[in-house]
């Protein structure tokens, strides 16, 4: 209880120092770590539970674009852990915007800043998901940085100690998923077909 209520109030005075009460956070994320794509076949999600109230203007993503991108992406937070739940806020950045704010064709900050801040409630789960139309094809795809994720200040500084409880976790893309199967699949077949020749 104690370790909870000073976590809580290290947490108000962190919030504090950034200025007013209506200081806006960030879901960020950081340089490294393997891409993962974002297109028709491919999207990243978080799951964000606040351990204290603050307002929630968007993301502040390190990601790049394929040299043909043409389709928009977009940011999306809704009430709950998936996207059946209500959804709160949008952001759309059409390909030109995206590349407009960084040189798309290689990592950089990309801001998807929402019109109203979302107000996020300690204790409640809340569900982000980044997505694009573009085809399952590299050059027109769109690519993210998502193995680290923090909350952020709009200059990308994490905010500590975090006000979020609940780890942010990305979700791998299928392919990869589908690699992780296969690879289990080959470690089976081949402890099988070595304990047939230890017979």
């Amino acid at each position: 209880m104690f370790k909870t209520a000073l976590k809580t109030a290290l947490l108000m005075i962190s919030l504090s120092s950034l200025g007013s009460a209506a200081t806006f956070l960030y879901l960020s994320t950081g340089q490294t770590g393997a891409q993962t794509q974002i297109d028709i076949a491919h999207t990243s999600t978080w799951l964000l539970t606040p351990n204290v109230d603050f307002l929630f203007d968007g993301g502040l993503f390190t990601m790049k674009a394929g040299g043909s991108v043409a389709d928009d992406i977009n940011l999306s937070i809704y009430l709950g852990s998936d996207n059946t739940g209500t959804q709160l806020a949008s952001i759309t950045l059409t390909s030109n915007q995206f590349c407009t704010q960084a040189a798309c064709g290689q990592f950089n900050t990309h801001q998807f800043l929402f019109t109203t801040p979302v107000a996020l409630t300690t204790g409640t789960t809340y569900f982000a998901e980044l997505t694009s139309n573009a085809p399952n094809t590299q050059s027109q795809a769109y690519f993210i940085k998502s193995d680290t994720s923090f909350i952020s200040d709009l200059n990308g500084t994490a905010i500590t100690p975090s006000p979020i409880d609940q780890a942010i976790t990305a979700t791998p893309e299928p392919a990869t998923i589908m690699l992780s199967g296969l690879v289990l699949v080959g470690v089976a077949f081949m402890k099988r077909a070595f304990a047939q020749t230890c017979r």
